[in-house]
C-alpha cells in the first residue's frame, strides 16, 4: 500500500472518528461524561436509560465503521456472516505479517468486546429490559476506551506510514 493510499485511508477514518467527539459532547452537555457518581440514580428513568444505551451503541458502531474501513482497504476483505461484528474485532487485534500491525492493543480489544456484546443486546432486547447497572459499567469506562482507542489508532497510523516510506526508500534504491 502507497503512502498516499494511507494517508487517504487516516483522512477518512479521522473524519468518521469526529463523530466520537460528538457523543461524547452530547453526554458531557448532559452531565453523563465523564460518568458522575452522583447520576446513579437518574438511570433509572427508563427513557434516559435507554438514551444512554443508544448513545453507547452509536459509539461502537463508530468504531466499528472504522474498523470495517481498514480490514476492507488494507486487509482487502471485511468478514461477512452471522459472526462478522466478532470476526471483525478479532481481526483488529491481529497483526497480519506482510500486510499491517495490529489496530487494538489487548486492553482495548477487550474493553471494546464489552461494548461489542452490549451493541447486540440492545439490537435485539426491549429497552425497558436494560440493567441500568450494564449502562453505568459501560458508561464509566467510556474515558478509558476512548483515550485507549484514539492511541492504538495512532499508534497504528504511525506504523503503516512508517512502513510505507521504508518500502518506498527500499524500491527507490534498487532502481
Amino acid at each position: 500500500m502507497e503512502l498516499k493510499d494511507i494517508l487517504v485511508l487516516e483522512a477518512r477514518i479521522r473524519e468518521e472518528a469526529e463523530n466520537f467527539q460528538i457523543l461524547k459532547k452530547s453526554l458531557e452537555q448532559r452531565g453523563f461524561f465523564p460518568w458522575p457518581q452522583e447520576k446513579k440514580k437518574i438511570l433509572r428513568d427508563e427513557f434516559t436509560l435507554r438514551a444512554i444505551a443508544s448513545v453507547l451503541l452509536d459509539y461502537y458502531t463508530i468504531a466499528e465503521n472504522i474498523f470495517k474501513e481498514i480490514a476492507k482497504t488494507i486487509d482487502g476483505k471485511a468478514p461477512q456472516g452471522s459472526d462478522w461484528h466478532k470476526d471483525l474485532l478479532i481481526q483488529m487485534k491481529l497483526a497480519i505479517p506482510g500486510l499491517r500491525p495490529p489496530l487494538l492493543g489487548k486492553d482495548t480489544f477487550t474493553r471494546l468486546d464489552e461494548y461489542r456484546r452490549f451493541r447486540h443486546l440492545v439490537r435485539h432486547l426491549y429497552g425497558f429490559n436494560l440493567i441500568p447497572e450494564k449502562v453505568e459499567a459501560l458508561l464509566k469506562t467510556l474515558p478509558e476506551i476512548d483515550r485507549l482507542l484514539e492511541n492504538d489508532l495512532h499508534v497504528f497510523f504511525e506504523k503503516i506510514k512508517e512502513a510505507a516510506i521504508e518500502t518506498y526508500l527500499n524500491d527507490e534504491a534498487q532502481q
